[in-house]
């Protein structure tokens, strides 16, 4: 126990044993990034904003699928030997569209809170069975509380209610007193593809297994060319691609070794781990040189323009995943406009494509604020009020709709 403190002064000093595993957490978008740019070394295309709206089916074959651009409205045929569906909490409503009945997932949805301070070092978790609010995850600077676990029948509700996040809060208390002191700078939800057999349709989403299903249609449903990978966690994504992947060979006939287990993905070739002060070290080695364009997240002039010019159709939103630009303590009060600037000045997109971008990412910032707006993030989401209403006049900004 006293190591544990010792490690973890924070901890609640009531608690009575303290075991060590083996836990850790990543950036979920540098994983995201990172997953795309080693398929697109090997041939991939990545069609971000993209919905399935048909799943062409020939007879007992499934050949390819049709997918619609959320953006542009446009609308592609894929064609392939083998599809899969790895839609997630989407999956059974994809293998409907193939005509395929009883894939049943259950979405279970939950909550997560930023808090605005590292409270622990390292991954803490009650030992207890799965309930609400059992553990807190460190992220770079900030500190993650979660989860609900609300049963669902839409993979797209994305509720946030004050006594889910008045809970969690609650049990941040019970493992770091004086957890509610800290600032929380948003909420956020998120569905869990929870695969179950319709026979178990009573079952509580805590109660489902998070193990993987990888269902082989032609053998289930009599329907070729056609595969579902639903359920699991990110802990099993690699070993689940693995697995589906060997079956689309099998179904190709051709016979590959898999080399997933040992192949690191781009940018983590030398399996050096993310160290907390990395930004603020690379920033202060060129300190006078480049402008910062958000103070919180240390995103310099130069990496913000050398992303939208690598990109085309890139908006303010794409721009926080993929370097966090926003994410801070003032969630974009201060730096969104002037990348919003930025992005216009480089000719990548008009004024009105500009303007709507500002206004899209502000609505989405806003959604993960309101559900915590009390002591100093009311404050906060205030004065940004006043900087984008007051000053900016965003509200009637000429954007298109």
């Amino acid at each position: 126990m006293a190591r544990a403190l010792d490690e973890e002064p924070r901890l609640n000093h009531e608690i009575s044993r303290a075991f060590r595993v083996p836990d850790a957490s990543i950036d979920v978008w540098k994983t995201v990034w990172a997953l795309s740019h080693g398929a697109q070394r090997r041939g991939a295309r990545i069609l971000p904003y993209h919905e399935v709206v048909k799943i062409h089916r020939e007879g007992e074959v499934v050949t390819g699928a049709r997918v619609l651009d959320a953006r542009g409205g446009q609308e592609l045929d894929v064609l392939a030997r083998v599809t899969v569906n790895a839609t997630g909490a989407w999956a059974g409503r994809v293998a409907e569209l193939a005509g395929i009945e009883g894939v049943r997932v259950l979405p279970g949805r939950g909550i997560m809170i930023a808090m605005n301070h590292r409270l622990v070092n390292t991954v803490v978790s009650r030992c207890q069975m799965p309930a609400d609010g059992d553990c807190i995850v460190p992220i770079r600077t900030v500190s993650v509380i979660g989860t609900t676990d609300e049963r669902t029948d839409d993979p797209d509700d994305h509720t946030i209610g004050q006594d889910e996040v008045d809970r969690m809060l609650d049990d941040g208390e019970k493992l770091v007193p004086g957890c509610r002191q800290a600032r929380a700078l948003r909420a956020w939800s998120g569905v869990r593809p929870l695969f179950e057999d319709a026979k178990a349709a009573d079952t509580d989403s805590r109660d489902i297994t998070r193990a993987h299903a990888l269902l082989n249609h032609q053998q289930r449903d009599g329907v070729r060319g056609f595969l579902t990978i639903t359920g699991g966690k990110l802990t099993t994504f690699r070993l689940m691609a693995q697995q589906t992947v060997d079956r689309v060979c099998l179904q190709l006939g051709e016979r590959r070794l898999c080399t997933t287990a040992a192949t690191p993905l781009p940018g983590s070739e030398s399996g050096v781990h993310y160290k907390l002060g990395e930004r603020l070290a690379a920033k202060e080695a060129r300190l006078a040189g480049e402008q910062v364009i958000c103070e919180c997240e240390l995103v310099a002039r130069g990496a913000l323009e050398e992303t939208i010019r690598a990109t085309a159709g890139i908006d303010l939103d794409d721009l926080r995943r993929r370097l966090r630009l926003g994410m801070g303590p003032c969630q974009g009060g201060f730096c969104i406009y002037r990348a919003t600037g930025i992005m216009h000045g480089l000719g990548g997109v008009s004024a009105a494509e500009a303007d709507r971008s500002l206004l899209d990412f502000l609505q989405e910032r806003w959604k993960g604020v309101w559900p915590v707006l009390y002591g100093d993030q009311l404050r906060q989401a205030r004065f940004d009020d006043w900087i984008f209403q007051g000053v900016l006049d965003v509200e009637h900004l000429p954007a298109p709709t």
